[in-house]
């Protein structure tokens, strides 16, 4: 949090030239055309957007669509999802992640999945199931005698 927010303003007061050459022999980079989007996000941003080079600006919108959407609100919406839901559920559903990615990159990306994913899926599948019952219809179900009775 903090860390982040303190080393984003360093760059940008670096690379503007505020810091003076702390940086070295590249004092103001971020104002230099030439060398801005070779040293941080900021760079890259401020190139994309003001800096008028087509590919620069792909890339720089990727980067904003990347940190928003598919990791902010993403983070912001699954946290908030997870905390209306009870303990148990959340699990199940955070432990089903990795099975949903593999058959979402199979149907939508058309990713083949072997043995190995198919049997791992199968014990995600086979823990989600064991976790909900409860524990005598799990030894119930293998023949173990329970010792407290």
């Amino acid at each position: 949090g903090m860390t982040a927010f303190w080393g984003s303003i360093w760059a940008v007061l670096d690379g503007t030239g505020v810091l003076g050459n702390f940086a070295g022999d590249h004092g103001a980079w971020l104002l230099d055309e030439t060398t801005r989007s070779q040293y941080s996000l900021q760079g890259l941003l401020y190139s994309g957007f003001f800096g008028g080079d087509e590919s620069l600006r792909l890339v720089a919108i990727a980067a904003v669509w990347t940190g928003l959407i598919t990791t902010a609100a993403n983070r912001v919406g699954e946290t908030t999802g997870l905390g209306k839901m009870k303990s148990s559920e959340a699990a199940v559903l955070l432990a089903t992640e990795p099975l949903f990615a593999a058959l979402f990159a199979s149907f939508l990306v058309g990713e083949t999945l072997g043995l190995e994913d198919m049997l791992g899926g199968a014990l995600i599948v086979t823990a989600c199931v064991t976790t909900s019952l409860k524990p005598q219809d799990v030894l119930n179900f293998f023949g173990v005698e329970d010792e407290d009775e």
